[in-house]
């Protein structure tokens, strides 16, 4: 996830010189201010993430197969090394000049302006000005839709429950309407269990096989349109 548009340019450079063909679609047809967060123009909607559940899973995807007790301790020593990484990054930062306005919930490196809940610049700032009870102060220089009150408010609202099939009242034109199930591909082999990583997410890169007549990738020898045999 990139904040700064330098930061989100250079990614995409990068992608386009890799992959120069996909690259026409998500910058011409579909625009960048519909998939990147750096470049819409407003406040978008799941500003943490698409689905915590399923960062979190794929994030522990080989400690979930772990007795009960181990996967807690496995998640105690993933989310530590985290915030170790945390810690360095602002050891690091502390000589690099970085602007923060509390008030207008902006920061040089555009993350505070983007999810509208303190960044790491900002947790220094207000650390620096409320002492060790900064704390409590987050919630006041983030978005309400982060707080208590606006969590209580989406959910205030009755969520009708469906009544047992005895009671529904089905018209009777419908009651005797066959309706088949859709015809599903079932594919054998093994389940995937890993996620597939959207375009702008890190990915280690992968060894890939050549084509032994042109040398290059996607394609084999029996599809090589320079195979003669």
């Amino acid at each position: 996830m990139t904040y700064s548009l330098e930061e989100f340019n250079n990614h995409f450079v990068e992608f386009k010189n890799k992959f120069p063909t996909e690259v026409v679609i998500p910058e011409h047809d579909i625009g960048f201010e519909k998939r990147s967060r750096r470049r819409f123009p407003g406040n978008g909607y799941g500003v943490i993430t698409t689905n915590i559940a399923k960062s979190l899973n794929a994030m522990l995807i080989y400690e979930r197969e772990y007795p009960v007790a181990s996967i807690f301790n496995s998640i105690a020593k993933r989310f530590g090394e985290l915030f170790r990484e945390r810690h360095a990054y602002i050891l690091k930062s502390i000589d690099v000049t970085i602007n923060v306005n509390l008030l207008e919930k902006s920061c040089s490196c555009s993350e505070y302006d983007l999810i509208k809940i303190s960044c790491a610049h900002t947790m220094a700032a207000l650390r620096s000005k409320h002492g060790n009870e900064y704390g409590m102060s987050i919630y006041l220089y983030s978005l309400t839709l982060y707080k208590v009150e606006a969590y209580l408010l989406a959910y205030m609202d009755s969520i009708n429950v469906v009544p047992l099939k005895s009671q529904w009242c089905v018209p009777e034109e419908l009651l005797n309407v066959n309706i088949f199930l859709p015809l599903v591909d079932i594919k054998l082999g093994i389940k995937r269990r890993k996620r597939v990583k959207g375009i702008g997410e890190n990915f280690k890169s992968k060894r890939r096989n050549k084509c032994s007549i042109c040398k290059r990738t996607r394609h084999k020898r029996t599809t090589c349109v320079n195979n003669k045999s």
